[in-house]
Order: C-alpha cells, then structure tokens, then sequence
C-alpha cells in the first residue's frame, strides 16, 4: 500500500485468449466482408445481404460515375442520383437524373364510356426509360390495373405474359395521378372494369414519350393517334 491506494498487478492475456480474440476479430472482418464490401464495392452478393441492404446499386453508381459507359442512354433506366463534387468555384453535378429521348413529348386526352360490366384498357407504347405524367378520373368508382407487355418477354413466357405495378380489384377508384417511368420497351397502361352497376365515363389525360397508343375493347385492338387535352 502507498499513499492509502492499494496497487493491484493486472495480469496479461495469455496466449490461448489472444489467439482466440484474433480469431473472432479475423471472422467478424470475412463477415463484413462478404455480406457489406462486396456488395457495395464489387457487385458481388454471395449471401444475398447486398439485395436485403440496398447496396447494390452503389457498385453501380460507383462504376457508372468512373466510366464513360456511365453516360445514360436511350435505353437505359436511370439509377439513383450520382453527386459529383464540381470543379473550384462551380456547382456538383449530379448524374442519373434524366433519359434524354430523341423526339419530343406527346400529349393525350380522351374519354372512355365503360357500360355495367365492361372493360377497356389503354396503353402507350414506350422505349425502356421513357417517361409519363398521367391522370385519370372515373364518374363513379371504377377496378382498374396500370400494367404493361415487354416488346420482349422473359424466356418461357407466354404470349399472355405481363407486369402489374399498381391495381385496385376489390373496392375500386373514381381517380389516380402520378409520373410512370417505363420499366421495359412495351406497351404501358391501364385496364378499367366498371362493375359499379352502372354507365361510366373515364376521363385519361397523358403527356410523355410514347410511341403509338393502343386501345382493347371486347378483345379488338385498335391503334391510336395522341389527341390534344381539352
């Protein structure tokens, strides 16, 4: 004892306790290794942990910000927004944010009478990436599905294969409004079910970069000219 504090001697590790901290701390670092750096740094995902994580699509944007394939094309969907820190002076760049298109947007309005128990759908052709803005409003509350048909279809599909992105088949809407971005070259759009009992008008107004317009009713397909809103 000195001064009234008690010294006590601290006794060191032993061999067996370091070697085995080292080799817990090896195993954490492979852990981390495969479930984060090697889906965020080399788009690999071996324990599906990149996917759950979201950090695939850093991989992406890391390789597409370093590269000249990075420029967005025609046919490319644009990932999440890549920021670039801007020369001295001058303002970041953030890349990813728009598709540019070859020919400008086109606009469509028209009106659809839908009888007790019918349906009708109508789509847009577009290009992989392509854009619209859309709203349509129903006079009563009508079942509807915005879907679409790839150009080309997934290997062993059928002919009748298609892609759901937002339905209503059980109460039914009278409105929907929002901006699509097309997921594949194909034909994008709405089916409506009137099951409302009675007469329905379905009043659809677009504007974006679609190609032809296709309308299906009682199963004869019609194709469209844009009509100017009114």
């Amino acid at each position: 004892m000195t001064n009234g504090t008690s010294i006590e001697a601290v006794e060191a590790p032993s061999r067996q306790r370091i070697l085995r901290a080292t080799g817990l701390a090896a195993l954490i670092a492979l852990a981390i290794f495969f479930a984060v750096v090697m889906p965020a740094e080399l788009g690999k995902d071996p324990l599906h942990t990149g996917a759950a994580l979201g950090l695939m699509n850093l991989s992406k944007a890391a390789n597409a910000a370093g590269s000249d394939a990075a420029r967005v094309t025609i046919d490319a969907t644009p990932a999440a927004p890549v920021l670039e820190t801007g020369a001295a002076g001058e303002a970041p760049i953030i890349k990813g944010t728009f598709v540019p298109q070859p020919n400008g947007y086109k606009t469509d309005s028209r009106e659809l009478k839908l009888g007790p128990g019918e349906g009708m759908e109508i789509k847009y052709h577009m290009q992989k990436g392509a854009g619209m803005v859309y709203s349509w409003t129903a006079s009563r509350d009508v079942l509807y599905e915005l879907h679409g048909e790839p150009d080309v279809k997934p290997a062993g599909a059928g002919e009748d294969y298609f892609e759901s992105y937002d339905k209503d088949d059980a109460e039914g809407k009278k409105e929907t409004h929002g901006a699509f971005t097309s997921p594949s070259t194909g034909i994008q759009g709405w089916f409506w079910d009137n099951e409302s009992g009675g007469p329905v008008t379905v009043k659809l107004v677009t504007a974006g970069f679609y190609d032809y317009i296709l309308q299906n009713k009682d199963d004869v397909k019609t194709r469209l000219q844009p009509t100017d809103p009114k």
